[in-house]
C-alpha cells in the first residue's frame, strides 16, 4: 500500500517544530486565540496565520467541543461556565456581534480518552450583513473538526430554530452525498467522512416552560419532546415506534436537547454576565451546567486523523485545508479535492517556506537600531538557508521536484521589503547618530563659559569636531560592510543619502562652532560694551561732582588726569579679568571709542561748558565791577590837584580790581578773567580819563573869571591886528597868544592861585579847544586862504602866459593902459572879535 500523503505532511510538519519551539512558548490555559476570520464583505473566510501557528505549536491530542448557534445567543457565556472563568470569552452587552471568525482555547478540562478539551467558539449565525452561505460554511467547519457539537438558542425551541438548523444541516447533506459517490478506492480523510459527525446537543439557554406532559414522564424529555416536534414540523410520521428520519438523526450519530435556567435573575447581572461571580449564579443553572458538562465530556473523545488522535498540528493543517476549499467555492467537492492534494501539497509547501522565511526575517532586525550591513545579510543568508532545507523537506515524501527559483524569487520579495523598511531604519539610526553626535559636541561646546579665548576654542573646537567626524565615518564604515559573498539572494547595502552622513555632520558641526563662537563674540562685544559703559559711567559720576565748579586751566588740567585714570581704570578693570581680551582687536577699536567719544568728547563739552559758565561768571563780575566803578567814580571829590585826582583814582581802579579778583580767585589763568580783566582796564582807563576831563571842566567852570578876562584880551588884540597882523591868520600864533592871555589872567584870578601850572595848560587846552573853537576855526579858515591866494593868482599867471605864447598876439592891448580895476584886488575889513564878517581872510 502506498505512503499516505498525510503521513508525510505530518513528518513534514514535526520537522517544523523543532526550530519553532526554540521561538515561541507553548499554548497557554483560558486565553482564546482566532484561527479563522470572515472576509471584509463577510461572504467567505480567510485563515488566521499567527493562531494557526499558535495551533500548530501544541504536539499532544486535542478534544474539540464545537459551539454554534445565532449571534447573542450566549455561545461565550456557555463556554465561560463550562470553563469556569467569567472572562475567558468576550460576553457583549451591545445588539451587535462581538465574536467574529473562529476562536479556540486550551482548557484544563480532559476528555474520556485524557485528551485536552479544546473549546471552539464561532460567530454567530444570523448576524446583521452576513451571507446565509457564510453562516454555513462555520456550521461544517464546526461538524467537521468537533468532538462534539453544541447548537445553542435562548428561550424555547421555536419553528424558526428548527427551520435554521435543518437548513445547516441540509447544506452538510450536500457533503455528505458528494462523498457516498466517490470510488471505493479515494483514499478520503477520516474527518471528511459523515460516519464522523459527532453528537449534537441542542442546548436552551434561559429555559423556564414547562414541557408538555406526554413527554415529561420520559428519561430525557427534553430530547423527547425535540424529536416528537421535528417530526411534525417535517411531515414525517415513524413507520414504527423509536423510528428517526429527520435529518438532524440522520447525520449525527446522537441528538440532545439540554436546557438551561436563567443564570441570574436581575436586569442589572443579565446585562453584563462577565461581572457576575460564577458562585452568584442561581442554583437551578448551576445544576443544570453541572450536568450539561458531565453529558458533553462523557464519551467525548479526539477526532482521528490518519489513524491517530487529531493533534494541533493536524487540526491546523485540516484548518488550511477546509478554508481553502471554501475559499475557492468548493464548498461540496471537499472529498474529491483530497486526489489532487499531492499537487497542492507542493504549492503549499512553497507557500508555507515562503511564509515561514517571512516569519524569519521579521524577527531580524526587531531591535531598536538597526543591525549592520553584514549581519543582516548574514542572518537573511541564515533565513533563506533554512527555508529552502525546509522546503525540501516537505517534499521529500511527494514526487514534486522543488521549485528553488520560485522560493528565491518570493523570498527576494520579502527581503526587498524588508529592506526598504531597514534603509528607513538605518536612515533614522544615521540621522539619530547626527543627532547624538551633535548633542555631545554641543554639550562640548557649552562646557567653555562665555566670553573665551576666540582662538583657542576655535582650535579646541575644530579638534574635537574632526575627532567626532572620524570615529563616526569609522562606524558608520564598520557598519556599511556586506559581509561574506551570498548564494541564494542578493545582499543589502546602505541606503542612498542626499548628502554624505560624515560630510553633513561636519558641516552641522562647523555651523555650531560658528553659532558659538557668535554668541562668544556677541558676548565679547556686550563684555567691552560693559566696559565702556562702565568708563563712561565714572567719567560721568567725576564730571558730575565738578559739574557747578568753575575751574581754571590747572584745575582743569588736574581733573582731565583724574577723569582720565578713572575712565581707564574702570576700563581696565572689566577687560583685564581676561587676559586674552587685550589682544583682540576689540580692544583697540573699544579703546579707541572710549578715547574719542567717552572721554576726549565729554571732557571738550564738559570744558566748553566750563568756559560758558566761566565767561557767564566774568560777565556778570564785570557787569558789577563796572556798576560799583561808575557809581563810586561819581562820589569822587573835584575839582581836585591832578596829583590828587591821579592818587584817587588809582585806589579807585586797585579796589575795583580787587573786586574783580575776588570774583575770579583760582581763575586767574584763564582766558575769560584775563578778558574781564582787559575790558575792566578799557573802561577804568577811559573812566581815568573822563575823571581827568571832568576835573578839568571843573576847574574851567571854577576859572570862569580867567577865562572871561582871556576872551577880553583875544578881542582886543583882534581889532588891534592890521593887515600884516599874525593872531588873526595863523594858527600858532592865535593859541600862542590866546595861552598867554589866559595864563596871565590865572595869575590875577583866585582859582587860579590854586591851580598847579599843568592844571593851568590843561584848563587852557579844555577852553581853547571848546570855547575858542570858533575863533580857532576863523584863524585857519584866514590862514588857508592868505596861503592859497599868492599860490592860485601865480597858476593863472603862468596859464595864461602859456596861452598867449602859443598864440603869438600882437602887443598887448592893454599897453599903456590900466588893467581893469578889480580884478585881483581885495578888499580887508575888520570885524568885531569873535564875530565873521564875511571876508575870506576869516
Amino acid at each position: 500500500m502506498p505512503k499516505s500523503p498525510w503521513s508525510s505532511v505530518r513528518a513534514l510538519l514535526l520537522f517544523l517544530l523543532a526550530p519553532l519551539t526554540t521561538l515561541c512558548n507553548e499554548v497557554p490555559f483560558n486565553v482564546p486565540f482566532q484561527v479563522v476570520r470572515p472576509t471584509a464583505n463577510h461572504t467567505s473566510m480567510l485563515p488566521v496565520p499567527e493562531g494557526l501557528a499558535r495551533l500548530s505549536r501544541h504536539p499532544g491530542s486535542i478534544s474539540i467541543i464545537s459551539v454554534v448557534g445565532p449571534y447573542h445567543s450566549g455561545k461565550s457565556f456557555l463556554l465561560n461556565a463550562l470553563v469556569g472563568d467569567p472572562n475567558v470569552f468576550t460576553v457583549g452587552r451591545k445588539t451587535s456581534p462581538e465574536t467574529m471568525g473562529i476562536w479556540m482555547c486550551r482548557t484544563n478540562l480532559r476528555a474520556e480518552d485524557d485528551s485536552e478539551v479544546w473549546l471552539m467558539d464561532s460567530e454567530g449565525f444570523f448576524g446583521p450583513g452576513v451571507a446565509e452561505s457564510y453562516d454555513a460554511k462555520i456550521f461544517t467547519i464546526a461538524s467537521l473538526l468537533g468532538g462534539h457539537l453544541v447548537y445553542n438558542t435562548v428561550k424555547v425551541i421555536d419553528q424558526q430554530a428548527v427551520n435554521l438548523l435543518e437548513m445547516l444541516a441540509r447544506r452538510a447533506q450536500l457533503f455528505r452525498t458528494r462523498s457516498s459517490t466517490e470510488p471505493a478506492s479515494l483514499e478520503t480523510p477520516e474527518f471528511l467522512s459523515v460516519r464522523s459527525f459527532p453528537p449534537l446537543t441542542w442546548v436552551v439557554e434561559d429555559f423556564v416552560q414547562e414541557l408538555p406532559e406526554e413527554h415529561s414522564q420520559s428519561e430525557d424529555p427534553a430530547t423527547s419532546w425535540l424529536r416528537s416536534y421535528l417530526s411534525q414540523v417535517n411531515g414525517t410520521a415513524a413507520a414504527f415506534e423509536g423510528e428517526e428520519v429527520h435529518i438532524l438523526s440522520r447525520l449525527y450519530s446522537d441528538v440532545k436537547v439540554k436546557t438551561l435556567f436563567l443564570p441570574a435573575t436581575s436586569k442589572t447581572e443579565l446585562q453584563d454576565l462577565s461581572k457576575l461571580p460564577l458562585e452568584r449564579l442561581t442554583e437551578e443553572f448551576k445544576q443544570e451546567l453541572s450536568e450539561l458538562k458531565r453529558h458533553l465530556l462523557r464519551n467525548l473523545h479526539a477526532r482521528s486523523f490518519e489513524g491517530e488522535p487529531m493533534t494541533g498540528r493536524s487540526l491546523d493543517r485540516s484548518l488550511r485545508f477546509i478554508v481553502q476549499g471554501l475559499q475557492r467555492g468548493m464548498f461540496h467537492e471537499l472529498p474529491s479535492l483530497w486526489s489532487t492534494w499531492m499537487q497542492q501539497v507542493a504549492e503549499m509547501s512553497l507557500q508555507d517556506a515562503d511564509t515561514w522565511f517571512a516569519s524569519l526575517l521579521s524577527s531580524i532586525d526587531a531591535g531598536e537600531d538597526p543591525i549592520a550591513v553584514g549581519e543582516l545579510n548574514t542572518k537573511a543568508e541564515e533565513a533563506r538557508e533554512m527555508s529552502v532545507q525546509f522546503y525540501k523537506e516537505l517534499l521529500r515524501d511527494f514526487e514534486v521536484r522543488p521549485d528553488i527559483a520560485e522560493l528565491r524569487k518570493r523570498m527576494d520579495v520579502h527581503f526587498q521589503h524588508k529592506l526598504v523598511l531597514y534603509h528607513e531604519r538605518v536612515q533614522r539610526w544615521v540621522h539619530e547618530l547626527i543627532a547624538s553626535a551633535k548633542e555631545e559636541y554641543g554639550k562640548v561646546l557649552v562646557q567653555s563659559e562665555l566670553p573665551f579665548d576666540p582662538d583657542l576654542f576655535r582650535k579646541s573646537g575644530e579638534e574635537t569636531s574632526r575627532s567626532i567626524v572620524k570615529d563616526f565615518a569609522a562606524r558608520l564604515q564598520a557598519f556599511s560592510a556586506r559581509g561574506p559573498a551570498l548564494i541564494h539572494g542578493k545582499a543589502a547595502q546602505m541606503p542612498v543619502f542626499v548628502q554624505d552622513p560624515a560630510s553633513s555632520l561636519s558641516t552641522d558641526l562647523h555651523t555650531m562652532l560658528g553659532a558659538r563662537e557668535l554668541e562668544n563674540e556677541r558676548e565679547i562685544a556686550q563684555f567691552f560694551k560693559a566696559a565702556v559703559a562702565a568708563a563712561d559711567e565714572a567719567v560721568d559720576r567725576e564730571l558730575k561732582l565738578n559739574v557747578n565748579k568753575l575751574l581754571g586751566k590747572a584745575q582743569m588740567k588736574e581733573l582731565q588726569a583724574i577723569v582720565q585714570n578713572r575712565c581707564w581704570q574702570a576700563f581696565d578693570d572689566l577687560v583685564s579679568k581676561h587676559k586674552w581680551m587685550l589682544l583682540l582687536n576689540h580692544h583697540k577699536t573699544h579703546k579707541a571709542v572710549v578715547q574719542t567719544e567717552t572721554y576726549e568728547s565729554r571732557m571738550a563739552r564738559f570744558v566748553a561748558a566750563n568756559e560758558q559758565r566761566l565767561s557767564t561768571h566774568f560777565r556778570t563780575a564785570l557787569e558789577r565791577c563796572a556798576s560799583s566803578y561808575k557809581t563810586r567814580k561819581a562820589n569822587l571829590a573835584m575839582p581836585v590837584s591832578e596829583t590828587d585826582i591821579v592818587a584817587e583814582h588809582r585806589n579807585l581802579a586797585a579796589s575795583i580790581r580787587e573786586m574783580l579778583d575776588e570774583q575770579g580767585r583760582d581763575l586767574a589763568d584763564t582766558d575769560a578773567y584775563r578778558g574781564a580783566l582787559r575790558s575792566l582796564e578799557s573802561i577804568l582807563e577811559e573812566g581815568f580819563l573822563h575823571c581827568k576831563q571832568k576835573n578839568v571842566e571843573l576847574w574851567k567852570v571854577h576859572s570862569d573869571e580867567a577865562t572871561r578876562c582871556a576872551l577880553k584880551e583875544n578881542h582886543a588884540a583882534e581889532k588891534r591886528c592890521s593887515l600884516w597882523c599874525l593872531f588873526n591868520k595863523v594858527p600858532m600864533v592865535h593859541k600862542k597868544d590866546s595861552r598867554k592871555h589866559l595864563l596871565s589872567c590865572f595869575s590875577r584870578s583866585g582859582a587860579g592861585s590854586r591851580m598847579s601850572p599843568s592844571m593851568q595848560s590843561q584848563v587852557f587846552e579844555d577852553w581853547y579847544n571848546k570855547d575858542l573853537a570858533h575863533d580857532a576855526a576863523t584863524v585857519w579858515s584866514n590862514f588857508y586862504i592868505g596861503l592859497g591866494t599868492p599860490i592860485i593868482g601865480l597858476a593863472i599867471i603862468c596859464l595864461i602866459g602859456s596861452c598867449s605864447a602859443r598864440r603869438q598876439p600882437p602887443p598887448s592891448q592893454y599897453m599903456g593902459q590900466p588893467p581893469p580895476s578889480g580884478q585881483y584886488g581885495s578888499q580887508y575889513g575888520r570885524s568885531q572879535p569873535g564875530h565873521y564878517d564875511g571876508s575870506p581872510w576869516r
